[in-house]
């Protein structure tokens, strides 16, 4: 609601600065109700429950699966955790370039925080997408950083959507390098869906960006000032996807390269000798499944990759359900509790900052500042 009426009163709308205690506190106990909230919880049970329902229907042994587990190398599992958690700082330094191209047309604020930052808040909106339904991650990211910065929420969105252009297009290029190797081994069941779900989702998202350049002066002429210039920040954002992109493609590729890595490390931790090709298109299949808005693709990704495993890999159902309950603890559990733990204590140290910022020698911060100068 915050957002809305930002953007309906411009650029220039007054709102509590960002690094005031009065006004931040309130705003992050609002955000900590609505996402540690009884429908937050229900909609955890309700995947949980969704979950056991798919181990039970398939008639998996839980005994077989969880000796697996329990057999699993302690370390490799360690390292695919480490591995897995560098995907967040590839994705940071990726947004904070997509931002830093919206910062220089005035979109987005006058300077942009640092990598690390941004890596946290990519870990938060997937933190609330693996909570949440419908995938609100996202907004999450872009309310947060308008909030701290105050930076345009439709500019923030914008550079989102190019985030999401270049994810789609890399995948679906991997997966036309990847999906014939799985073919010729006579296992192309069910590849060739996946193949096309991400060439469809990628042909949608460039013709959504065509359509936008196409299309950019007749609405800002057609639609209400305010509207007109929410817009032009959504494009300008979208279109950074455009800006340096040897280097935006080139942090993407290391981003999915670290899940990949995950993946290759589970799948060794479990004594499985999976393909390299196998195991890029698993990761890519994992990643396709998460759209499905239920909290974390909960239900379709670990059905979906469980039997790709056992057609693709002629995995029995036992050991292809521990290399997705191993590979879904890092990338599913694990976020929730890291998430939760970042999402609980930010408040406090920003409150600690802006108290020990604003002492009577020293100078508000800069980030505060950045977020008063529009």
């Amino acid at each position: 609601r915050s957002s809305w009426l930002m953007e309906q009163g411009g650029e220039h709308s007054e709102r509590p600065e960002s690094g005031s205690v009065s006004g931040d506190q309130p705003r992050f106990q609002s955000l900590r109700r609505r996402v540690f909230s009884f429908p937050a919880l229900v909609s955890l049970l309700v995947a949980g429950g969704f979950l056991l329902f798919l181990v039970t229907r398939f008639d998996v042994d839980l005994d077989v699966t969880w000796k697996r587990v329990r057999a699993a190398d302690p370390w490799l599992l360690v390292a695919a955790f480490a591995v897995h958690y560098t995907t967040f700082l590839f994705r940071g330094a990726r947004w904070r370039m997509l931002l830093q191209h919206s910062a220089r047309t005035g979109e987005t604020g006058a300077s942009v925080p640092s990598v690390l930052y941004c890596s946290q808040l990519v870990l938060l909106g997937w933190f609330v997408n693996s909570i949440g339904w419908l995938r609100l991650g996202d907004a999450f990211r872009a309310y947060l950083y308008q909030d701290e910065h105050g930076a345009s929420f439709s500019g923030s969105i914008g550079t989102i959507l190019a985030e999401r252009v270049l994810d789609v297009a890399l995948v679906a290029l991997l997966l036309v390098f990847t999906v014939p190797f799985l073919v010729g081994f006579g296992n192309g069941g069910g590849t060739w869906t996946v193949l096309a779900v991400a060439l469809g989702l990628a042909a949608l998202l460039v013709t959504l960006l065509a359509a936008m350049v196409w299309a950019r002066e007749l609405l800002l002429r057609r639609l209400p000032g305010w509207l007109a210039s929410a817009y032009q920040r959504f494009h300008t954002g979208a279109m950074g996807s455009l800006y340096r992109l040897p280097q935006t493609t080139a942090l993407g590729v290391l981003g999915w390269m670290a899940e990949v890595g995950r993946m290759y490390l589970v799948a060794m931790a479990l004594g499985f000798d999976l393909s390299p090709a196998l195991v890029i298109f698993l990761t890519l299949a994992n990643s396709l499944l998460s759209l499905v808005p239920t909290p974390g693709g909960v239900g379709a990704v670990e059905s979906g990759v469980a039997g790709l495993a056992v057609r693709l890999a002629s995995l029995v159902k036992e050991a292809a359900t521990a290399l997705v309950l191993a590979d879904r603890f890092i990338t599913y559990i694990s976020v929730i509790i890291i998430g939760a733990v970042i999402f609980a204590v930010r408040p406090a140290f920003r409150r600690r900052r802006s108290a020990q910022s604003n002492g009577p020698h020293e100078s508000p911060p800069t980030q505060y500042l950045e977020g008063s100068q529009e």
